[in-house]
């Protein structure tokens, strides 16, 4: 077996702590959104938004769960838009804050009064 030198070894072990770090910071970053239609209804059009990313679906039926993910590349809020078939476009700032390095993962559930909850980590 081929002798390795210490300083080279260690260089080795730090060399894979740091890229393993990097990845899983890389990692922690990406934001993740479940979106919940419990509104009953359909809705015509859905928005979801934040830094950097727009998801965006039509004929959403009542119960539908849809995904939406990325990385943020900047700091803000999560903002929903959404229409029903009679009516005007409604939009609601949700108070989730997210941002490149930290993103954020959770579920928005649109209710049928038209108010949307967000719930953190699933």
């Amino acid at each position: 077996m081929r002798e390795v030198s210490k300083p080279t070894l260690i260089l080795s072990v730090c060399a894979v702590g740091i890229l393993m770090a990097a990845g899983a910071m890389w990692w922690m970053g990406r934001t993740s959104i479940l979106f919940v239609n419990g509104s009953e209804r359909e809705l015509r059009s859905l928005e979801v938004k934040f830094p950097g990313r727009t998801c965006r679906y039509e004929n959403v039926a009542p119960q539908s769960e849809l995904q939406c993910e990325g990385r943020a590349d900047g700091d803000g809020n999560v903002e929903v838009s959404y229409r029903f078939d009679e009516g005007a476009e409604l939009g609601v700032f949700s108070t989730k804050y997210v941002n490149s390095a930290l993103g954020w993962r959770g579920s928005l559930v649109l209710r049928p009064d038209g108010t949307v909850d967000a719930t953190g980590a699933r």
